[in-house]
């Protein structure tokens, strides 16, 4: 038979994670009311300019204005579809060698690839980057960041303008052209476990349920063959 000390500390073990993980939920239902509530009150007046239409009046952004066109991209950035572009000024084309950009603006293959490995899908501002990691571009590519301070760097070029707003999306000026290395393969999306997991892959509370469950069933199984 089970001691009553035994089955005293695992009811009560149980009951605690019980508790907690409802605390948890709680918690997090409120920050959520909260961010919910910020975000309303601090909405902004509706920007009515595409992505395409803000790059075509910034007399730095010529050259890019022109290759996008070139590459058939400009009614992509003129939809309605959110994406996040980052922008090589006109000083940043002037780093390329000629041969270089020659050779981008004979091949529309070439050309559309490397403008597309500076477009992310979705609407990412600058406070959305921390440390260190990897985008995925809209032609499946990856591409690395890292925050250091204040500087965010994609690829080989550092964000000197963030956060251009417009009606799809958001602007990063960047001051270098990034090309993906000729072997540059598109990303496969895997499964894999990550810190916000928690235990056994579930999130927060119910990581604790879980543990409680474990808990109930180790003393029933004790007890039956007690």
């Amino acid at each position: 038979m089970v001691s009553k000390k035994l089955f005293s500390a695992v009811l009560a073990t149980a009951v605690i994670l019980s508790i907690v993980g409802g605390s948890s939920m709680a918690f997090a239902q409120t920050q959520t009311a909260t961010a919910t509530s910020t975000a309303t009150s601090t909405a902004t007046p509706k920007l009515t300019q595409t992505i395409a239409q803000i790059a075509a009046n910034n007399t730095n952004l010529t050259t890019l204005v022109r290759l996008l066109k070139l590459a058939n991209l400009t009614d992509v950035l003129n939809g309605t579809n959110s994406y996040t572009v980052f922008a090589p000024t006109n000083a940043a084309f002037d780093k390329l060698n000629a041969s270089t950009l020659a050779a981008l603006q004979n091949n529309t293959t070439l050309l559309t690839r490397v403008l597309e490995y500076h477009i992310i899908n979705g609407t990412l501002l600058s406070n959305s980057f921390t440390g260190n990691g990897t985008l995925t571009t809209v032609n499946g590519l990856i591409l690395p960041y890292s925050v250091n301070g204040t500087t965010i760097k994609v690829d080989n070029a550092t964000i000197t303008q963030k956060d251009i707003n417009a009606s799809n999306g958001v602007i990063h000026v960047i001051d270098g052209v990034m090309i993906p290395s000729a072997n540059a393969t598109a990303a496969v999306a895997t499964a894999s476990a990550t810190a916000s997991g928690g235990f056994l892959g579930l999130p927060g509370f119910e990581a604790l349920y879980a543990v409680a469950g474990l808990l109930v069933v180790a003393y029933l199984v004790i007890r039956r063959r007690k």
